[in-house]
């Protein structure tokens, strides 16, 4: 076996993945062992969100509740995301529009910048719509940070792995 070989297999001995399942939420990904779940919100709120991050490093996930699916159906996926900004976020990118951008769904992003004390956050936020049941997911990091390949190879796992399970 040649120094390469086994260089590239001690990185990839060194990221594990794990599966993320839930019936309640409707979705399953894998995503990277080093981001934790957060138990911030009540049991009841669990069935519809999930926080998972390391240090700086967050995916965010929620699950639309009824009464926001038909605000969305009513404005749409540009005006549901624009929503969700906090009032002092900066937006950098406008909201798009793409088909087939996740798991074949049309999907609204954006990106956006929150200013705070300890550092500036980028956030690179997806609505998705699935049979009429809308999803947010929400990547950030520092600014510094957000465009490094572990940032990215964390995200792309999440968005390449994500599936609707109905």
């Amino acid at each position: 076996m040649n120094a390469s070989y086994l260089s590239s297999r001690k990185i990839m001995d060194d990221i594990l993945f794990k599966r993320f399942y839930s019936k309640n939420m409707g979705i399953s990904f894998f995503y990277n062992s080093s981001l934790l779940p957060q138990d911030e919100s009540s049991s009841d709120d669990a069935n519809y969100s999930l926080n998972l991050r390391n240090n700086d490093l967050q995916f965010n996930l929620i699950k639309l509740s009824n009464e926001a699916n038909v605000g969305l159906r009513i404005f749409g996926l540009e005006k549901g995301l624009k929503s969700s900004l906090g009032d002092i976020e900066i937006l950098i990118e406008d909201v798009k529009i793409q088909s087939h951008e996740i798991n074949d769904n049309k999907t609204a992003y954006t990106t956006s910048i929150y200013p705070s004390e300890s550092g500036n956050i980028k956030i690179k936020r997806f609505l998705v719509s699935h049979d009429g049941q809308g999803y947010l997911l929400a990547f950030q990091n520092k600014v510094e940070q957000f465009e490094s390949e572990e940032s990215q190879d964390t995200f792309d796992t999440i968005l390449d792995t994500f599936k609707f399970l109905k």
